[in-house]
């Protein structure tokens, strides 16, 4: 698998499928979620509410919606934290395995994904990013790309550094 990285939004990153960084009640407010929200329209936070149906999703945990009015497959939900906004290496893992597996049932070959939890929970980026760098190379995927999203080239750079090195 090829990793690359992408500054700026989301939803412009290019790749067939997307994953938010998302709390247990799939909020669409603001991150990548509100991004999603933003310009692929309510239908997907409604998709949200319909998966829900009045409960919540464990940490760790992927679903699956359209991508709305965006111009890609699929939007993968990955539950970064736990209710109370805490996250962990083991849930961005465990978030990064499900997508993936999530993205191969899906047959798509190239993937974006955020910095898990390094919003909403407040997860240190570098640490986020090794956790993610280390389950992406161990990964056994049929996903052949996974661009990862950074704000900004100040944390491209960062990114690449951390994704590039081997600790």
């Amino acid at each position: 698998m090829h990793i690359d990285t992408f500054a700026g939004d989301i939803v412009d990153a290019p790749a067939e499928a997307l994953c938010t960084s998302t709390n247990p009640r799939l909020s669409l407010m603001m991150g990548t979620g509100g991004s999603v929200r933003d310009r692929g329209g309510f239908e997907v936070l409604r998709e949200c509410e319909t998966i829900l149906a009045g409960k919540t999703l464990p940490p760790g945990s992927v679903v699956k919606t359209s991508a709305g009015r965006l111009p890609h497959q699929a939007i993968f939900h990955c539950v970064a934290s736990d209710a109370h906004h805490h996250s962990s290496s083991a849930i961005i893992r465990t978030c990064v395995v499900n997508a993936l597996a999530a993205a191969d049932a899906a047959g798509c070959k190239t993937l974006a994904m955020p910095v898990f939890a390094t919003g909403h929970a407040h997860f240190r980026f570098r640490d986020a990013l090794s956790v993610m760098r280390d389950a992406l190379r161990e990964a056994k995927t049929a996903v052949e790309r996974v661009v990862v999203v950074v704000r900004d080239d100040d944390w491209k750079e960062d990114a690449e550094q951390i994704l590039a090195s081997t600790s």
